[in-house]
């Protein structure tokens, strides 16, 4: 029988300035948030970097993947139960949202384990910048209380999953390797909850028309629609319950994925699809 991850604790931990690595030495005594920081494993930045393993081979096309959670625990069993496998290599460990997008930024992982509920950022809104600056990596969620809202507003917002802590650990390598290839790491209630939200849309705006293969996720064409209807920026986040630099963020990734340069020119992109697609 597998178990689940830790619960986190009462108390949260801080990050400060400063990064550590593995083999340096413990933080004056002076600052009892980076001590916090030090005893949970991470440096007083709220992020460690991995060192290289020592048994595998620079050529090994190895899984890599980063771990933000605010529970040193959590990390701990999910670094060891992903040890053994000789696919997977942990390059970096996070505890607030704010160090795991800067450690999205500089190790650029195939697949990132988030903690749903950051002290800092929200786990959608966090995610949102990780894609903005990795778009290759892979981001699965993962909640203590499950809600089927959240896993839709995740899975809308680009999560390539999301999952309740409680998950079988055993399970967890042969999820990841199919995140890996494609697949998606949902329970089988939210893929029942997903096709019931398919089945309720019923037919469907020809105002809002999408290709079938596209390099946006679905938050993203949502963001885009609004746009083409003449939305401003604090209305898209109104509408869509984020904050604006969320929709600032997406909008980026819209830009960039389309090759254009201004929002005018990505809405113009859209009519004329549209128009194609309804032979006027």
């Amino acid at each position: 029988m597998g178990r689940g991850l830790a619960q986190p604790p009462g108390e949260g931990i801080s990050a400060l300035p400063g990064l550590r690595r593995w083999g340096d030495s413990p933080p004056a005594m002076g600052s009892q948030l980076a001590m916090r920081a030090w005893a949970a494993g991470l440096g007083s930045t709220g992020m460690e970097i991995a060192k290289p393993a020592r048994t595998r081979s620079s050529s090994s096309a190895a899984i890599t993947i980063g771990i933000v959670d605010g529970d040193p625990l959590a990390r701990e069993e999910l670094r060891t139960r992903l040890a053994p496998e000789g696919d997977f290599e942990v390059i970096g460990e996070a505890l607030d949202a704010t160090s795991g997008i800067e450690l999205v930024k500089d190790q650029r992982p195939d697949l990132v384990l988030i903690e749903e509920a950051l002290p800092d950022l929200r786990g959608t809104e966090t995610m949102a910048e990780m894609l903005a600056l990795s778009p290759r990596t892979k981001v699965i969620m993962l909640a203590v209380a499950v809600d089927k809202a959240a896993q839709m507003e995740a899975l809308l917002a680009g999560a390539a999953g999301y999952l309740p802590k409680s998950i079988d650990l055993e399970l967890l390598p042969r999820v990841l390797r199919g995140v890996r290839a494609g697949e998606a790491a949902v329970t089988r209630a939210l893929g029942t909850h997903v096709l019931e939200q398919v089945h309720a849309l019923g037919s469907v705006d020809a105002n809002r028309l999408r290709p079938v293969r596209s390099p946006l996720t679905p938050r993203e064409w949502q963001v885009l629609d609004l746009l083409v209807e003449g939305a401003t920026t604090d209305e898209i986040a109104r509408e869509l319950e984020v904050s604006l630099g969320t929709v600032r963020t997406h909008i980026k990734r819209v830009l960039g994925k389309l090759g254009m340069n201004s929002c005018d020119g990505a809405i113009r992109y859209v009519k004329r699809i549209r128009r194609m697609a309804d032979g006027t």
